[in-house]
């Protein structure tokens, strides 16, 4: 094999080996620096939807520069070697330092994956899913800085990490349930597999073992890991619960974002005041037995000493006979009733109230994800079907948001390269590709899109493009939307864009506050040329009347303090009119004053939560 790669990077040195490529380190000769290029391993070259997955997923990686991930610069091929170029990390992986040094102290190793988690909070953001989180991909620097690497193999590694072999293999010690049944994944098997890193951390050993992989793989779907305290006494419960939390079977009852697990593991490492020291629970008592006293009881107990062993038998058998019957006459009084529970998956959350109600049950909503279930209906429960329970305890239950949909982001203008990777980031896919004769359009160029921008679809819908064949100039744009702007931004605007403000005209409105532009001649999204003379039309006011409206949310159940912040969007602008922390379950309730038709948005932690709108 060459040793230097596209006339540009200089293979130095082997430095890793793994089931799909060889990593070597090596110099860019361009910018004269130090870096690591990972080549795929011939075998794999020759399967092209493999190639083709693994050069997307690189490159889309590439997009991502954060602290804590390994930087992707480049990706290529050269006589038939396909290649990616890293940052070079100096120092170890985060497997071999868990052999050196043996279970890491607690605090390390929150400190660790927290440093992990903000990796994947950025990749996350970006639409990417990891998808092999293992500690041999946590690279660790001299200075202890914990970079998440693989982000462009991981996706097209995800259909042999099982069953190919080699160092792969290793990766089904921290598959995710749904990835060991081949079913489809998102962010939360990330959040899994991570438990499993940080239970390694903390142990010194993988959760999960066994002679064969697929036996592992089993165990990840069927068991439940040992809880680490059992193991190792040193693990505080604040961090045993949160390693139980990611690691539980269904992805509904983990950590759904890794924001979620970063906070969680911000509480636990808040112990660290008290040396993470397990508090003993209120329960661990020791019974003491009182002495027999003197007198007559003493008497008795002494007369008993004498009596057979036959007589003891009997004795024996009358007090276990009473006792059993007594408690089986009083279980309902003493214990509490005890009922099965009822199967309420796909219930409308009312419907499955009113039946375990009926039961003498409680429902409780824990979390709302996006799902192929209908909107507000159960997905999961706990505890299962026909397990048996006291009556009054509360069934936990994972309601259904209904398809998650996103808006079409605009690809016309775009390469068919940078569509699929602008609607990837959205949760979309490049559909069929055509092309057309556009001599005012250079080759290769998108001229249409089908759905078109702005139209709200489900997630992973396609997206069908017509592409240019011509080798024109670009002449043409889409008309951008002025409606709202200012008119100095709308002039500023269309300027950018090569378009010419033609004519401006006045007009009352009572929907736009004075100055701003209420019409354009030519509606937004439509193609125009560079040049095209514009007309728009600007309100003199009055603008719109103030109105009230009271708005509520209620802050997702089960969690500790988090910031809620509440957004208003109007004619008058953008503004935050709250922000605040409070607990899960807390109902916030407030009076806004908002001008013409407004948008509330609901960000907790950053993230959008809900959005109403006001008119």
């Amino acid at each position: 094999m060459t040793t230097l790669l596209q006339n540009r990077y200089e293979l130095l040195e082997k430095i890793g080996d793994g089931g799909m490529a060889t990593v070597y380190r090596a110099r860019c000769t361009l910018l004269d620096r130090i870096v690591a290029v990972k080549i795929l391993k011939e075998e794999y070259a020759q399967d092209i939807v493999l190639v083709q997955k693994f050069k997307s997923e690189a490159q889309a990686a590439a997009r991502l520069s954060h602290p804590n991930i390994v930087n992707v610069y480049d990706v290529g091929e050269d006589n038939g070697f396909h290649f990616i170029v890293m940052e070079y990390v100096e120092g170890t992986n985060l497997k071999e330092y868990i052999r050196e040094k043996g279970p890491l102290t607690p605090d390390e190793a929150v400190r660790i994956a927290l440093m992990i988690c903000e990796g994947l909070i950025r990749a996350h953001e970006k639409g990417l899913i990891h998808r092999d989180i293992k500690p041999h991909n946590i690279l660790l620097t001299r200075d202890g800085t914990a970079k998440v690497a693989d982000f462009g193999i991981a996706r097209a590694a995800n259909s042999v990490t099982i069953t190919y072999s080699g160092d792969m293999v290793g990766s089904v010690h921290y598959v995710s349930p749904e990835q060991a049944r081949g079913e489809p994944v998102n962010s939360t098997s990330d959040i899994y597999s991570l438990g499993c890193v940080l239970y390694e951390m903390v142990i010194g050993r993988v959760p999960f073992d066994a002679d064969s992989p697929v036996t592992v793989a089993l165990k990840h779907i069927h068991e439940r890991p040992v809880p680490p305290s059992v193991i190792n006494d040193a693990v505080p419960s604040g961090l045993e619960e949160v390693i139980m939390t990611a690691m539980e079977k269904k992805p509904g009852y983990r950590y759904q974002s890794a924001k979620d697990m970063k906070l969680a593991l911000m509480g636990a490492l808040n112990g660290k005041k008290s040396r993470f020291l397990k508090k003993k629970r209120a329960d661990d008592k020791t019974l003491v037995m009182l002495p027999v006293g003197e007198g007559e009881d003493y008497e008795v107990a002494r007369k008993q000493k004498k009596m057979k062993p036959m007589g003891w038998i009997i004795i024996a058998a009358v007090i276990v006979g009473i006792a059993s019957g007594l408690l089986y006459g009083m279980r309902g009084s003493l214990f509490g009733q005890e009922v099965k529970v009822p199967d309420v998956k796909g219930e409308h959350w009312e419907a499955a109230r009113e039946i375990l109600e009926d039961k003498g049950l409680k429902l409780k909503v824990v979390n709302r994800i996006y799902s192929e279930v209908e909107k507000d209906h159960v997905i999961n429960q706990r505890p299962e079907a026909d397990d048996i329970v006291k009556k009054g305890r509360e069934i936990e239950v994972v309601l259904s948001k209904g398809l998650e949909t996103v808006r079409v982001p605009n690809v016309v203008g775009e390469t068919l390269e940078n569509a699929r990777f602008i609607l990837e980031n959205e949760g979309l896919s490049l559909g069929e590709v055509t092309q057309v004769n556009d001599s005012s359009t250079p080759e290769g160029v998108i001229v249409t899109q089908s759905p078109k921008r702005g139209t709200t679809v489900q997630v992973g819908q396609e997206v069908d493009v017509t592409v240019s064949s011509g080798t024109g100039q670009i002449t043409q744009l889409n008309m951008p939307n002025l409606i709202g702007m200012s008119l100095s931004d709308a002039r500023n605007k269309l300027q950018e864009d090569g378009l010419e403000l033609y004519r401006i005209d006045q007009e009352a409105s009572n929907d736009y506050f004075a100055g701003k532009v209420i019409r354009q001649s030519i509606p937004a999204g439509n193609r125009v040329e560079k040049g095209e003379k514009i007309t728009i039309v600007v309100s003199t006011g009055p603008g719109p009347a103030a109105k009230t409206a009271e708005i509520r949310f209620t802050m997702p159940p089960g969690t500790d303090y988090s910031v809620l912040s509440i957004i208003v969007e109007d004619s008058k602008g953008r503004r935050e009119i709250y922000n605040n922390a409070h607990l899960g379950g807390y109902t916030v309730s407030r009076q806004v004053e908002f001008f013409g038709r407004a948008t509330v948005t609901f960000y907790v932690d950053g993230q959008e939560m809900e959005r109403q709108i006001l008119e």
